[in-house]
């Protein structure tokens, strides 16, 4: 495990950017899951910056995302699909038949989860980023989700909700259920970047980084990965 403390927000924002623009440049043609929420903007911004700056060539590269809501359409401003592409996929010059994003929309959602495995299978991930909930989840795998599973529908915590409600409007507002990539194909990536910021993150940090393997906490899991990063601002670092 690799732990990177940086001063501020903007500093992990650059330096997690340079980790992702290196693995393109070395190796062009990898398999990058993308992650949605706040954590991330900042780091898709300054992959843009590098993308033009640098000249990156991202044609060959191949891009999954890690969730997506139930009953979200990709053309919903809310939905994980809306906000990635937004964010990063649409200002690089990545082929769209390389882009694959989970079907909330799906009628039968139990297919569309053993498409998307069947879709990684074919892919295997080379860079996992991930940012973590205040309750542990990575994804929208929840506290007590099994380890063993692979991309499933979960039903999302109500902490979850509440921290999701000032995106929505209000916490009832939030879809009730998410469709995630699972812990265990999380782990079969071959690097995983762990993103976390401000003092909200800062105990479940420690709990994540430092304390018992166990369901209730997912991200735990993550300190049984051989190629870990963790990269943190000082806020979120405080109790390490």
């Amino acid at each position: 495990m690799r732990i990177i403390v940086k001063d501020t927000e903007q500093e992990l924002d650059i330096a997690a950017a340079l980790e992702v623009t290196k693995q393109v440049i070395v190796k062009p043609d990898s398999v990058l899951t993308f992650a949605g929420g706040q954590t991330t903007i900042g780091l898709h911004q300054e992959i843009v910056n590098l993308y033009k700056q640098w000249n990156v060539d991202y044609s060959e590269l191949k891009a999954f995302t890690l969730d997506e809501y139930v009953g979200l359409s990709p053309e919903d401003h809310k939905s994980v699909s809306f906000r990635i592409r937004n964010q990063v996929l649409n200002h690089l010059n990545i082929k769209s038949g390389n882009i694959h994003m989970p079907d909330g929309m799906a009628e039968d959602l139990d297919k569309a989860c053993r498409e998307y495995n069947a879709l990684l299978d074919r892919h295997a991930v080379d860079l996992e980023i991930l940012g973590i909930g205040t309750n542990g989840h990575i994804g929208f795998n929840e506290p007590g989700t099994e380890f063993h599973l692979d991309t499933h529908v979960k039903d999302l915590a109500s902490r979850t909700a509440e921290m999701k409600a000032g995106f929505f409007g209000s916490a009832d507002r939030v879809p009730k259920q998410g469709l995630t990539v699972g812990i265990k194909r999380i782990m079969m990536s071959k690097q995983i970047l762990l993103l976390a910021k401000g003092k909200s993150k800062a105990e479940i940090i420690k709990k994540a980084i430092y304390g018992q393997i166990t369901p209730e906490i997912p991200a735990s899991v993550l300190q049984l990965h051989p190629f870990l990063t963790v990269m943190l601002d000082k806020e979120a670092a405080e109790m390490l």
